[in-house]
């Protein structure tokens, strides 16, 4: 019989955690109730030790909340809401209409040949930049193409969207997806990407007031337009690698279409199960505390009259 239930320990990982798990608390919680019963008594003793778990509770529950870690809930991703072939203006979105093409954007190679320091990053034996690599080096054509296609902003591959969006791109035109490109990523090369609405960030002032006075009003920012990006793709050339050889640079077809990602910002509910765990703990925490307020106003009347005797 021993033999078998330390067999099915072995093989179910999840009942030895739960196991584990409940004899921690038996110990732990369970050792300090004991101390507390024989010197308080067992149901003031019982009491005491549930005011003070939910008030480690409590305080824990608003780490978790100011911090987003401990008990999460749904992380914010990003949703695609329809994939345009050609024209941005097809789009369901409204706003989309006013997406430029890769045509209708400066020459990243041009740009690059006629500047120093992207030129120093990107010379002219290694692949050519995209949009996105020269506006993370050249904030002068950031903020004229910025301002030319308000309301949308050029994303430069240095912000951490980048890599975030292209990844939902690549699974949701991929063969997992709507199979669009059916080799996935090495079937299209990224011309561009872009955001538009969100809310408002620091912007060029960093100051501690400055960031201080974000932190408290970040979260009370709602009204603000839904957070969209825009990743604009187009096919490749299809090449042959030779044996022994590199592959060879992706080249961008120019007959190809160009496919317009839409996508918006699901915010999810990261923080939710804390506050939500923090707000119950702190109602029994404040009930517990309150019996014991209680008791003792009514312990002290007692020994006054029993005084006054």
């Amino acid at each position: 019989m021993s033999a078998l239930m330390l067999a099915t320990l072995t093989w179910t990982p999840g009942f030895k955690g739960i196991l584990t798990v409940a004899v921690a608390v038996l110990v732990l919680c369970g050792s300090i109730f004991v101390i507390l019963a024989t010197n308080s008594g067992t149901r003031l003793g019982f009491l005491l030790a549930v005011t003070g778990l939910m008030g480690w509770f409590f305080v824990m529950g608003l780490i978790w909340a100011m911090y987003g870690i401990g008990y999460k809930g749904p992380a914010p991703t990003w949703k695609v809401v329809n994939v345009v072939e050609g024209s941005p203006s097809q789009s369901t979105v409204d706003v989309a209409a006013k997406l430029p093409l890769p045509k209708d954007l400066p020459d990243p190679v041009a740009i690059r040949d006629h500047n120093k320091a992207v030129l120093k990053e990107y010379p002219l034996d290694k692949k050519p930049p995209t949009i996105g690599d020269v506006v993370s080096i050249d904030t002068k054509t950031l903020d004229m193409l910025n301002k030319r296609y308000a309301p949308w902003e050029i994303l430069p591959t240095s912000n951490k969207y980048t890599g975030e969006t292209q990844s939902v791109v690549s699974e949701a035109i991929g063969p997992d997806g709507s199979a669009l490109f059916a080799n996935g990523a090495s079937d299209y090369i990224v011309t561009d990407s872009f955001l538009s609405g969100g809310k408002k960030g620091l912007g060029n002032d960093t100051s501690i007031l400055k960031r201080i006075e974000y932190k408290f009003t970040s979260p009370f920012d709602i009204n603000h337009e839904p957070f969209r990006s825009a990743v604009q793709l187009q096919a490749v050339i299809p090449q042959t690698t030779k044996a022994g050889q590199a592959p060879p640079t992706p080249v961008i077809d120019p007959k190809a279409p160009v496919y317009t990602v839409i996508m918006e910002r699901d915010r999810g509910a990261l923080r939710l199960p804390s506050i939500a765990f923090t707000i119950v703990t702190g109602i029994i925490f404040a009930i517990c505390a309150n019996l014991l307020h209680r008791r003792d106003k009514l312990a002290t009347a007692q020994r006054a009259v029993a005084g006054a005797a």
